[in-house]
């Protein structure tokens, strides 16, 4: 296969050299280069890039390295190609192509207006043939440092040498510009409004020094467990806001956060994951919960060299299984109770050399299946959900299908244990739309199979203030838990 990518000559940064070899990769094809103009960047965006690198002590966004088209390696050719990939988002060409873009521009640029402007990147890939432009697939992308652009803008170029990696796999299996189709996020992206790069830069050190002196003087809002009495019970959507939820304190030098309850014997305990400010590491923590609520302070379980949390904890055989979060050592990992709930010992490892957030434990049609968010080279892990599946619990596990099941940073992220209502599987989800954590949803799964994945979002919630997030929720043994970002005075929240 020979494959032709427009470039803009003025406007070549790394990202793109990235997505050439992840395209040609995918097709085992030849590659050549074309000159095409595309829309004009803003101005000073890239001064803005370097101020920030300066004002934030960090190194310039590697994906946003400018190259010269030599660099690429690849001759100049523009005709004789079975497929043409548009990296410039062209202005002013006439053919049959693959083009990717945000907001109708370019993937960089049209990142940076997103960001400026308060919002997350939509992602779009167009198959152009003729006269006709149809949407192939459409991704809602991860900021996760709403101060930077760099750090935005990166994550959406990785997303887009995904998502073209993606659809150029699927073309060398033989689907065609007609019929390719990639997971699409079914929302429209507001209107494109153009940003000032110097402003936003300004802008945003001045509130950077500003939350520096406020966390001087007065500790921020963090995240706090809070549990109930089980208002919902089996087979019902539970109805978080409006209602009070008791705080478990805290002494003010760490945070409690993903709450998991499980009854087990005799015992109904809340595992959580514990932040000590001081060591800025999760550990696993457990306390009992009688019939009045939290039995005593929580207490370490699990503590391992990386970051821990999200202690997905589950029977099976008669034996208590717990997936905690280890994505820091790039491993899903297995643990097994020796003595429940303060012991603990690893048994497997489920999933290698993979950055994968909160996975979470699903059986259905006579196979498990493990959902979670993976972070691409430049990604993000709040956007992308993927899902895995093996005949038994130690695998080996193997993607369900080629690439994530969909990419929404509005709705990718499991936010706890599924359920079932009505027969249907609901699947909690994380709202990460304005900042980690800020919302919380349930979708019912309407398609889990080789051919794809499709849910449909049945409640979508954000907290009420003083709150600012809610980001998981469980039940069981009677309780029903959340988490929620609140300032260290409420003993009482309600979302």
């Amino acid at each position: 296969m020979r494959v032709l990518f427009l470039i803009d000559p003025t406007d070549l940064r790394r990202w793109q050299a990235e997505a050439i070899n992840g395209v040609l990769a995918a097709t085992g094809g030849s590659g050549a280069i074309a000159a095409a103009a595309g829309p004009p960047p803003a101005s000073l965006l890239d001064f803005c890039l370097a101020f920030e690198a300066l004002a934030f002590r960090r190194p310039l966004s590697e994906p946003l390295a400018r190259l010269s088209p030599t660099a690429l390696g690849l001759p100049n050719v523009d005709e004789g190609a079975d497929l043409i990939v548009d990296l410039a988002a062209a202005t002013e060409i006439s053919c049959d192509r693959l083009l990717i873009s945000v907001s109708g521009t370019g993937v960089a640029a049209g990142a940076a207006d997103a960001i400026m402007a308060g919002e997350e990147p939509f992602l779009d890939l167009i198959a152009v043939t003729g006269d006709t432009q149809r949407l192939v697939g459409r991704w809602h992308i991860a900021v996760e440092d709403r101060r930077q652009l760099g750090s935005g803008m990166s994550i959406t170029t990785g997303r887009a040498i995904e998502m073209l990696t993606l659809a150029a796999g699927h073309i060398a299996a033989g689907a065609t510009l007609h019929d390719l189709t990639l997971p699409l996020v079914e929302a429209d992206p507001p209107p494109r409004r153009a940003g000032n790069p110097g402003r936003f830069a300004a802008a945003t050190f001045a509130r950077s020094l500003a939350n520096r002196l406020e966390r001087l003087v007065r500790n921020p809002p963090n995240w706090a467990v809070a549990w109930r009495v089980d208002e919902t019970g089996e087979g019902a959507l539970p109805i978080i806001a409006g209602s009070p939820w008791r705080r478990i304190a805290d002494n003010g030098d760490r945070f409690y956060a993903d709450p998991f309850v499980v009854r087990h014997g005799d015992r109904t305990v809340l595992l959580m994951e514990e932040f000590p400010f001081a060591t800025q590491k999760g550990i696993i923590s457990a306390v009992d919960l009688g019939a009045d609520g939290p039995v005593g302070t929580p207490r370490p379980v699990i503590e391992t060299e990386c970051h821990l949390s999200y202690p997905f904890v589950f029977e099976e055989d008669d034996v208590l299984y717990m997936i905690p979060e280890t994505s820091g050592q790039r491993q899903v990992q297995l643990w097994r109770a020796v003595e429940f709930p303060d012991r603990w010992e690893q048994v497997a490892v489920l999933i290698d050399n993979i950055d994968l957030g909160d996975a979470t434990l699903l059986q259905a049609g006579g196979r498990r299946h493990l959902f979670g968010t993976v972070r691409p080279h430049w990604g993000s892990s709040w956007d992308g959900l993927a899902i895995f599946t093996a005949e038994t619990l130690t695998g080996p596990w193997v993607p369900l299908f080629a690439g994530p099941a969909k990419v929404d940073v509005a709705s990718a992220r499991p936010a706890g244990r599924m359920f079932s209502v009505g027969g249907s599987i609901i699947r909690p989800f994380q709202d990460s739309a304005g900042g980690y954590g800020a919302g919380l949803g349930f979708a019912r799964i309407d398609r889990l199979d080789t051919g794809g994945y499709a849910e449909t979002a049945l409640v979508a919630l954000r907290p009420a203030p003083p709150l600012s997030g809610l980001h998981t929720y469980n039940r069981g043994g009677g309780f029903e838990v959340i988490d929620v970002i609140a300032g260290g005075e409420l003993d009482v929240v309600i979302p």
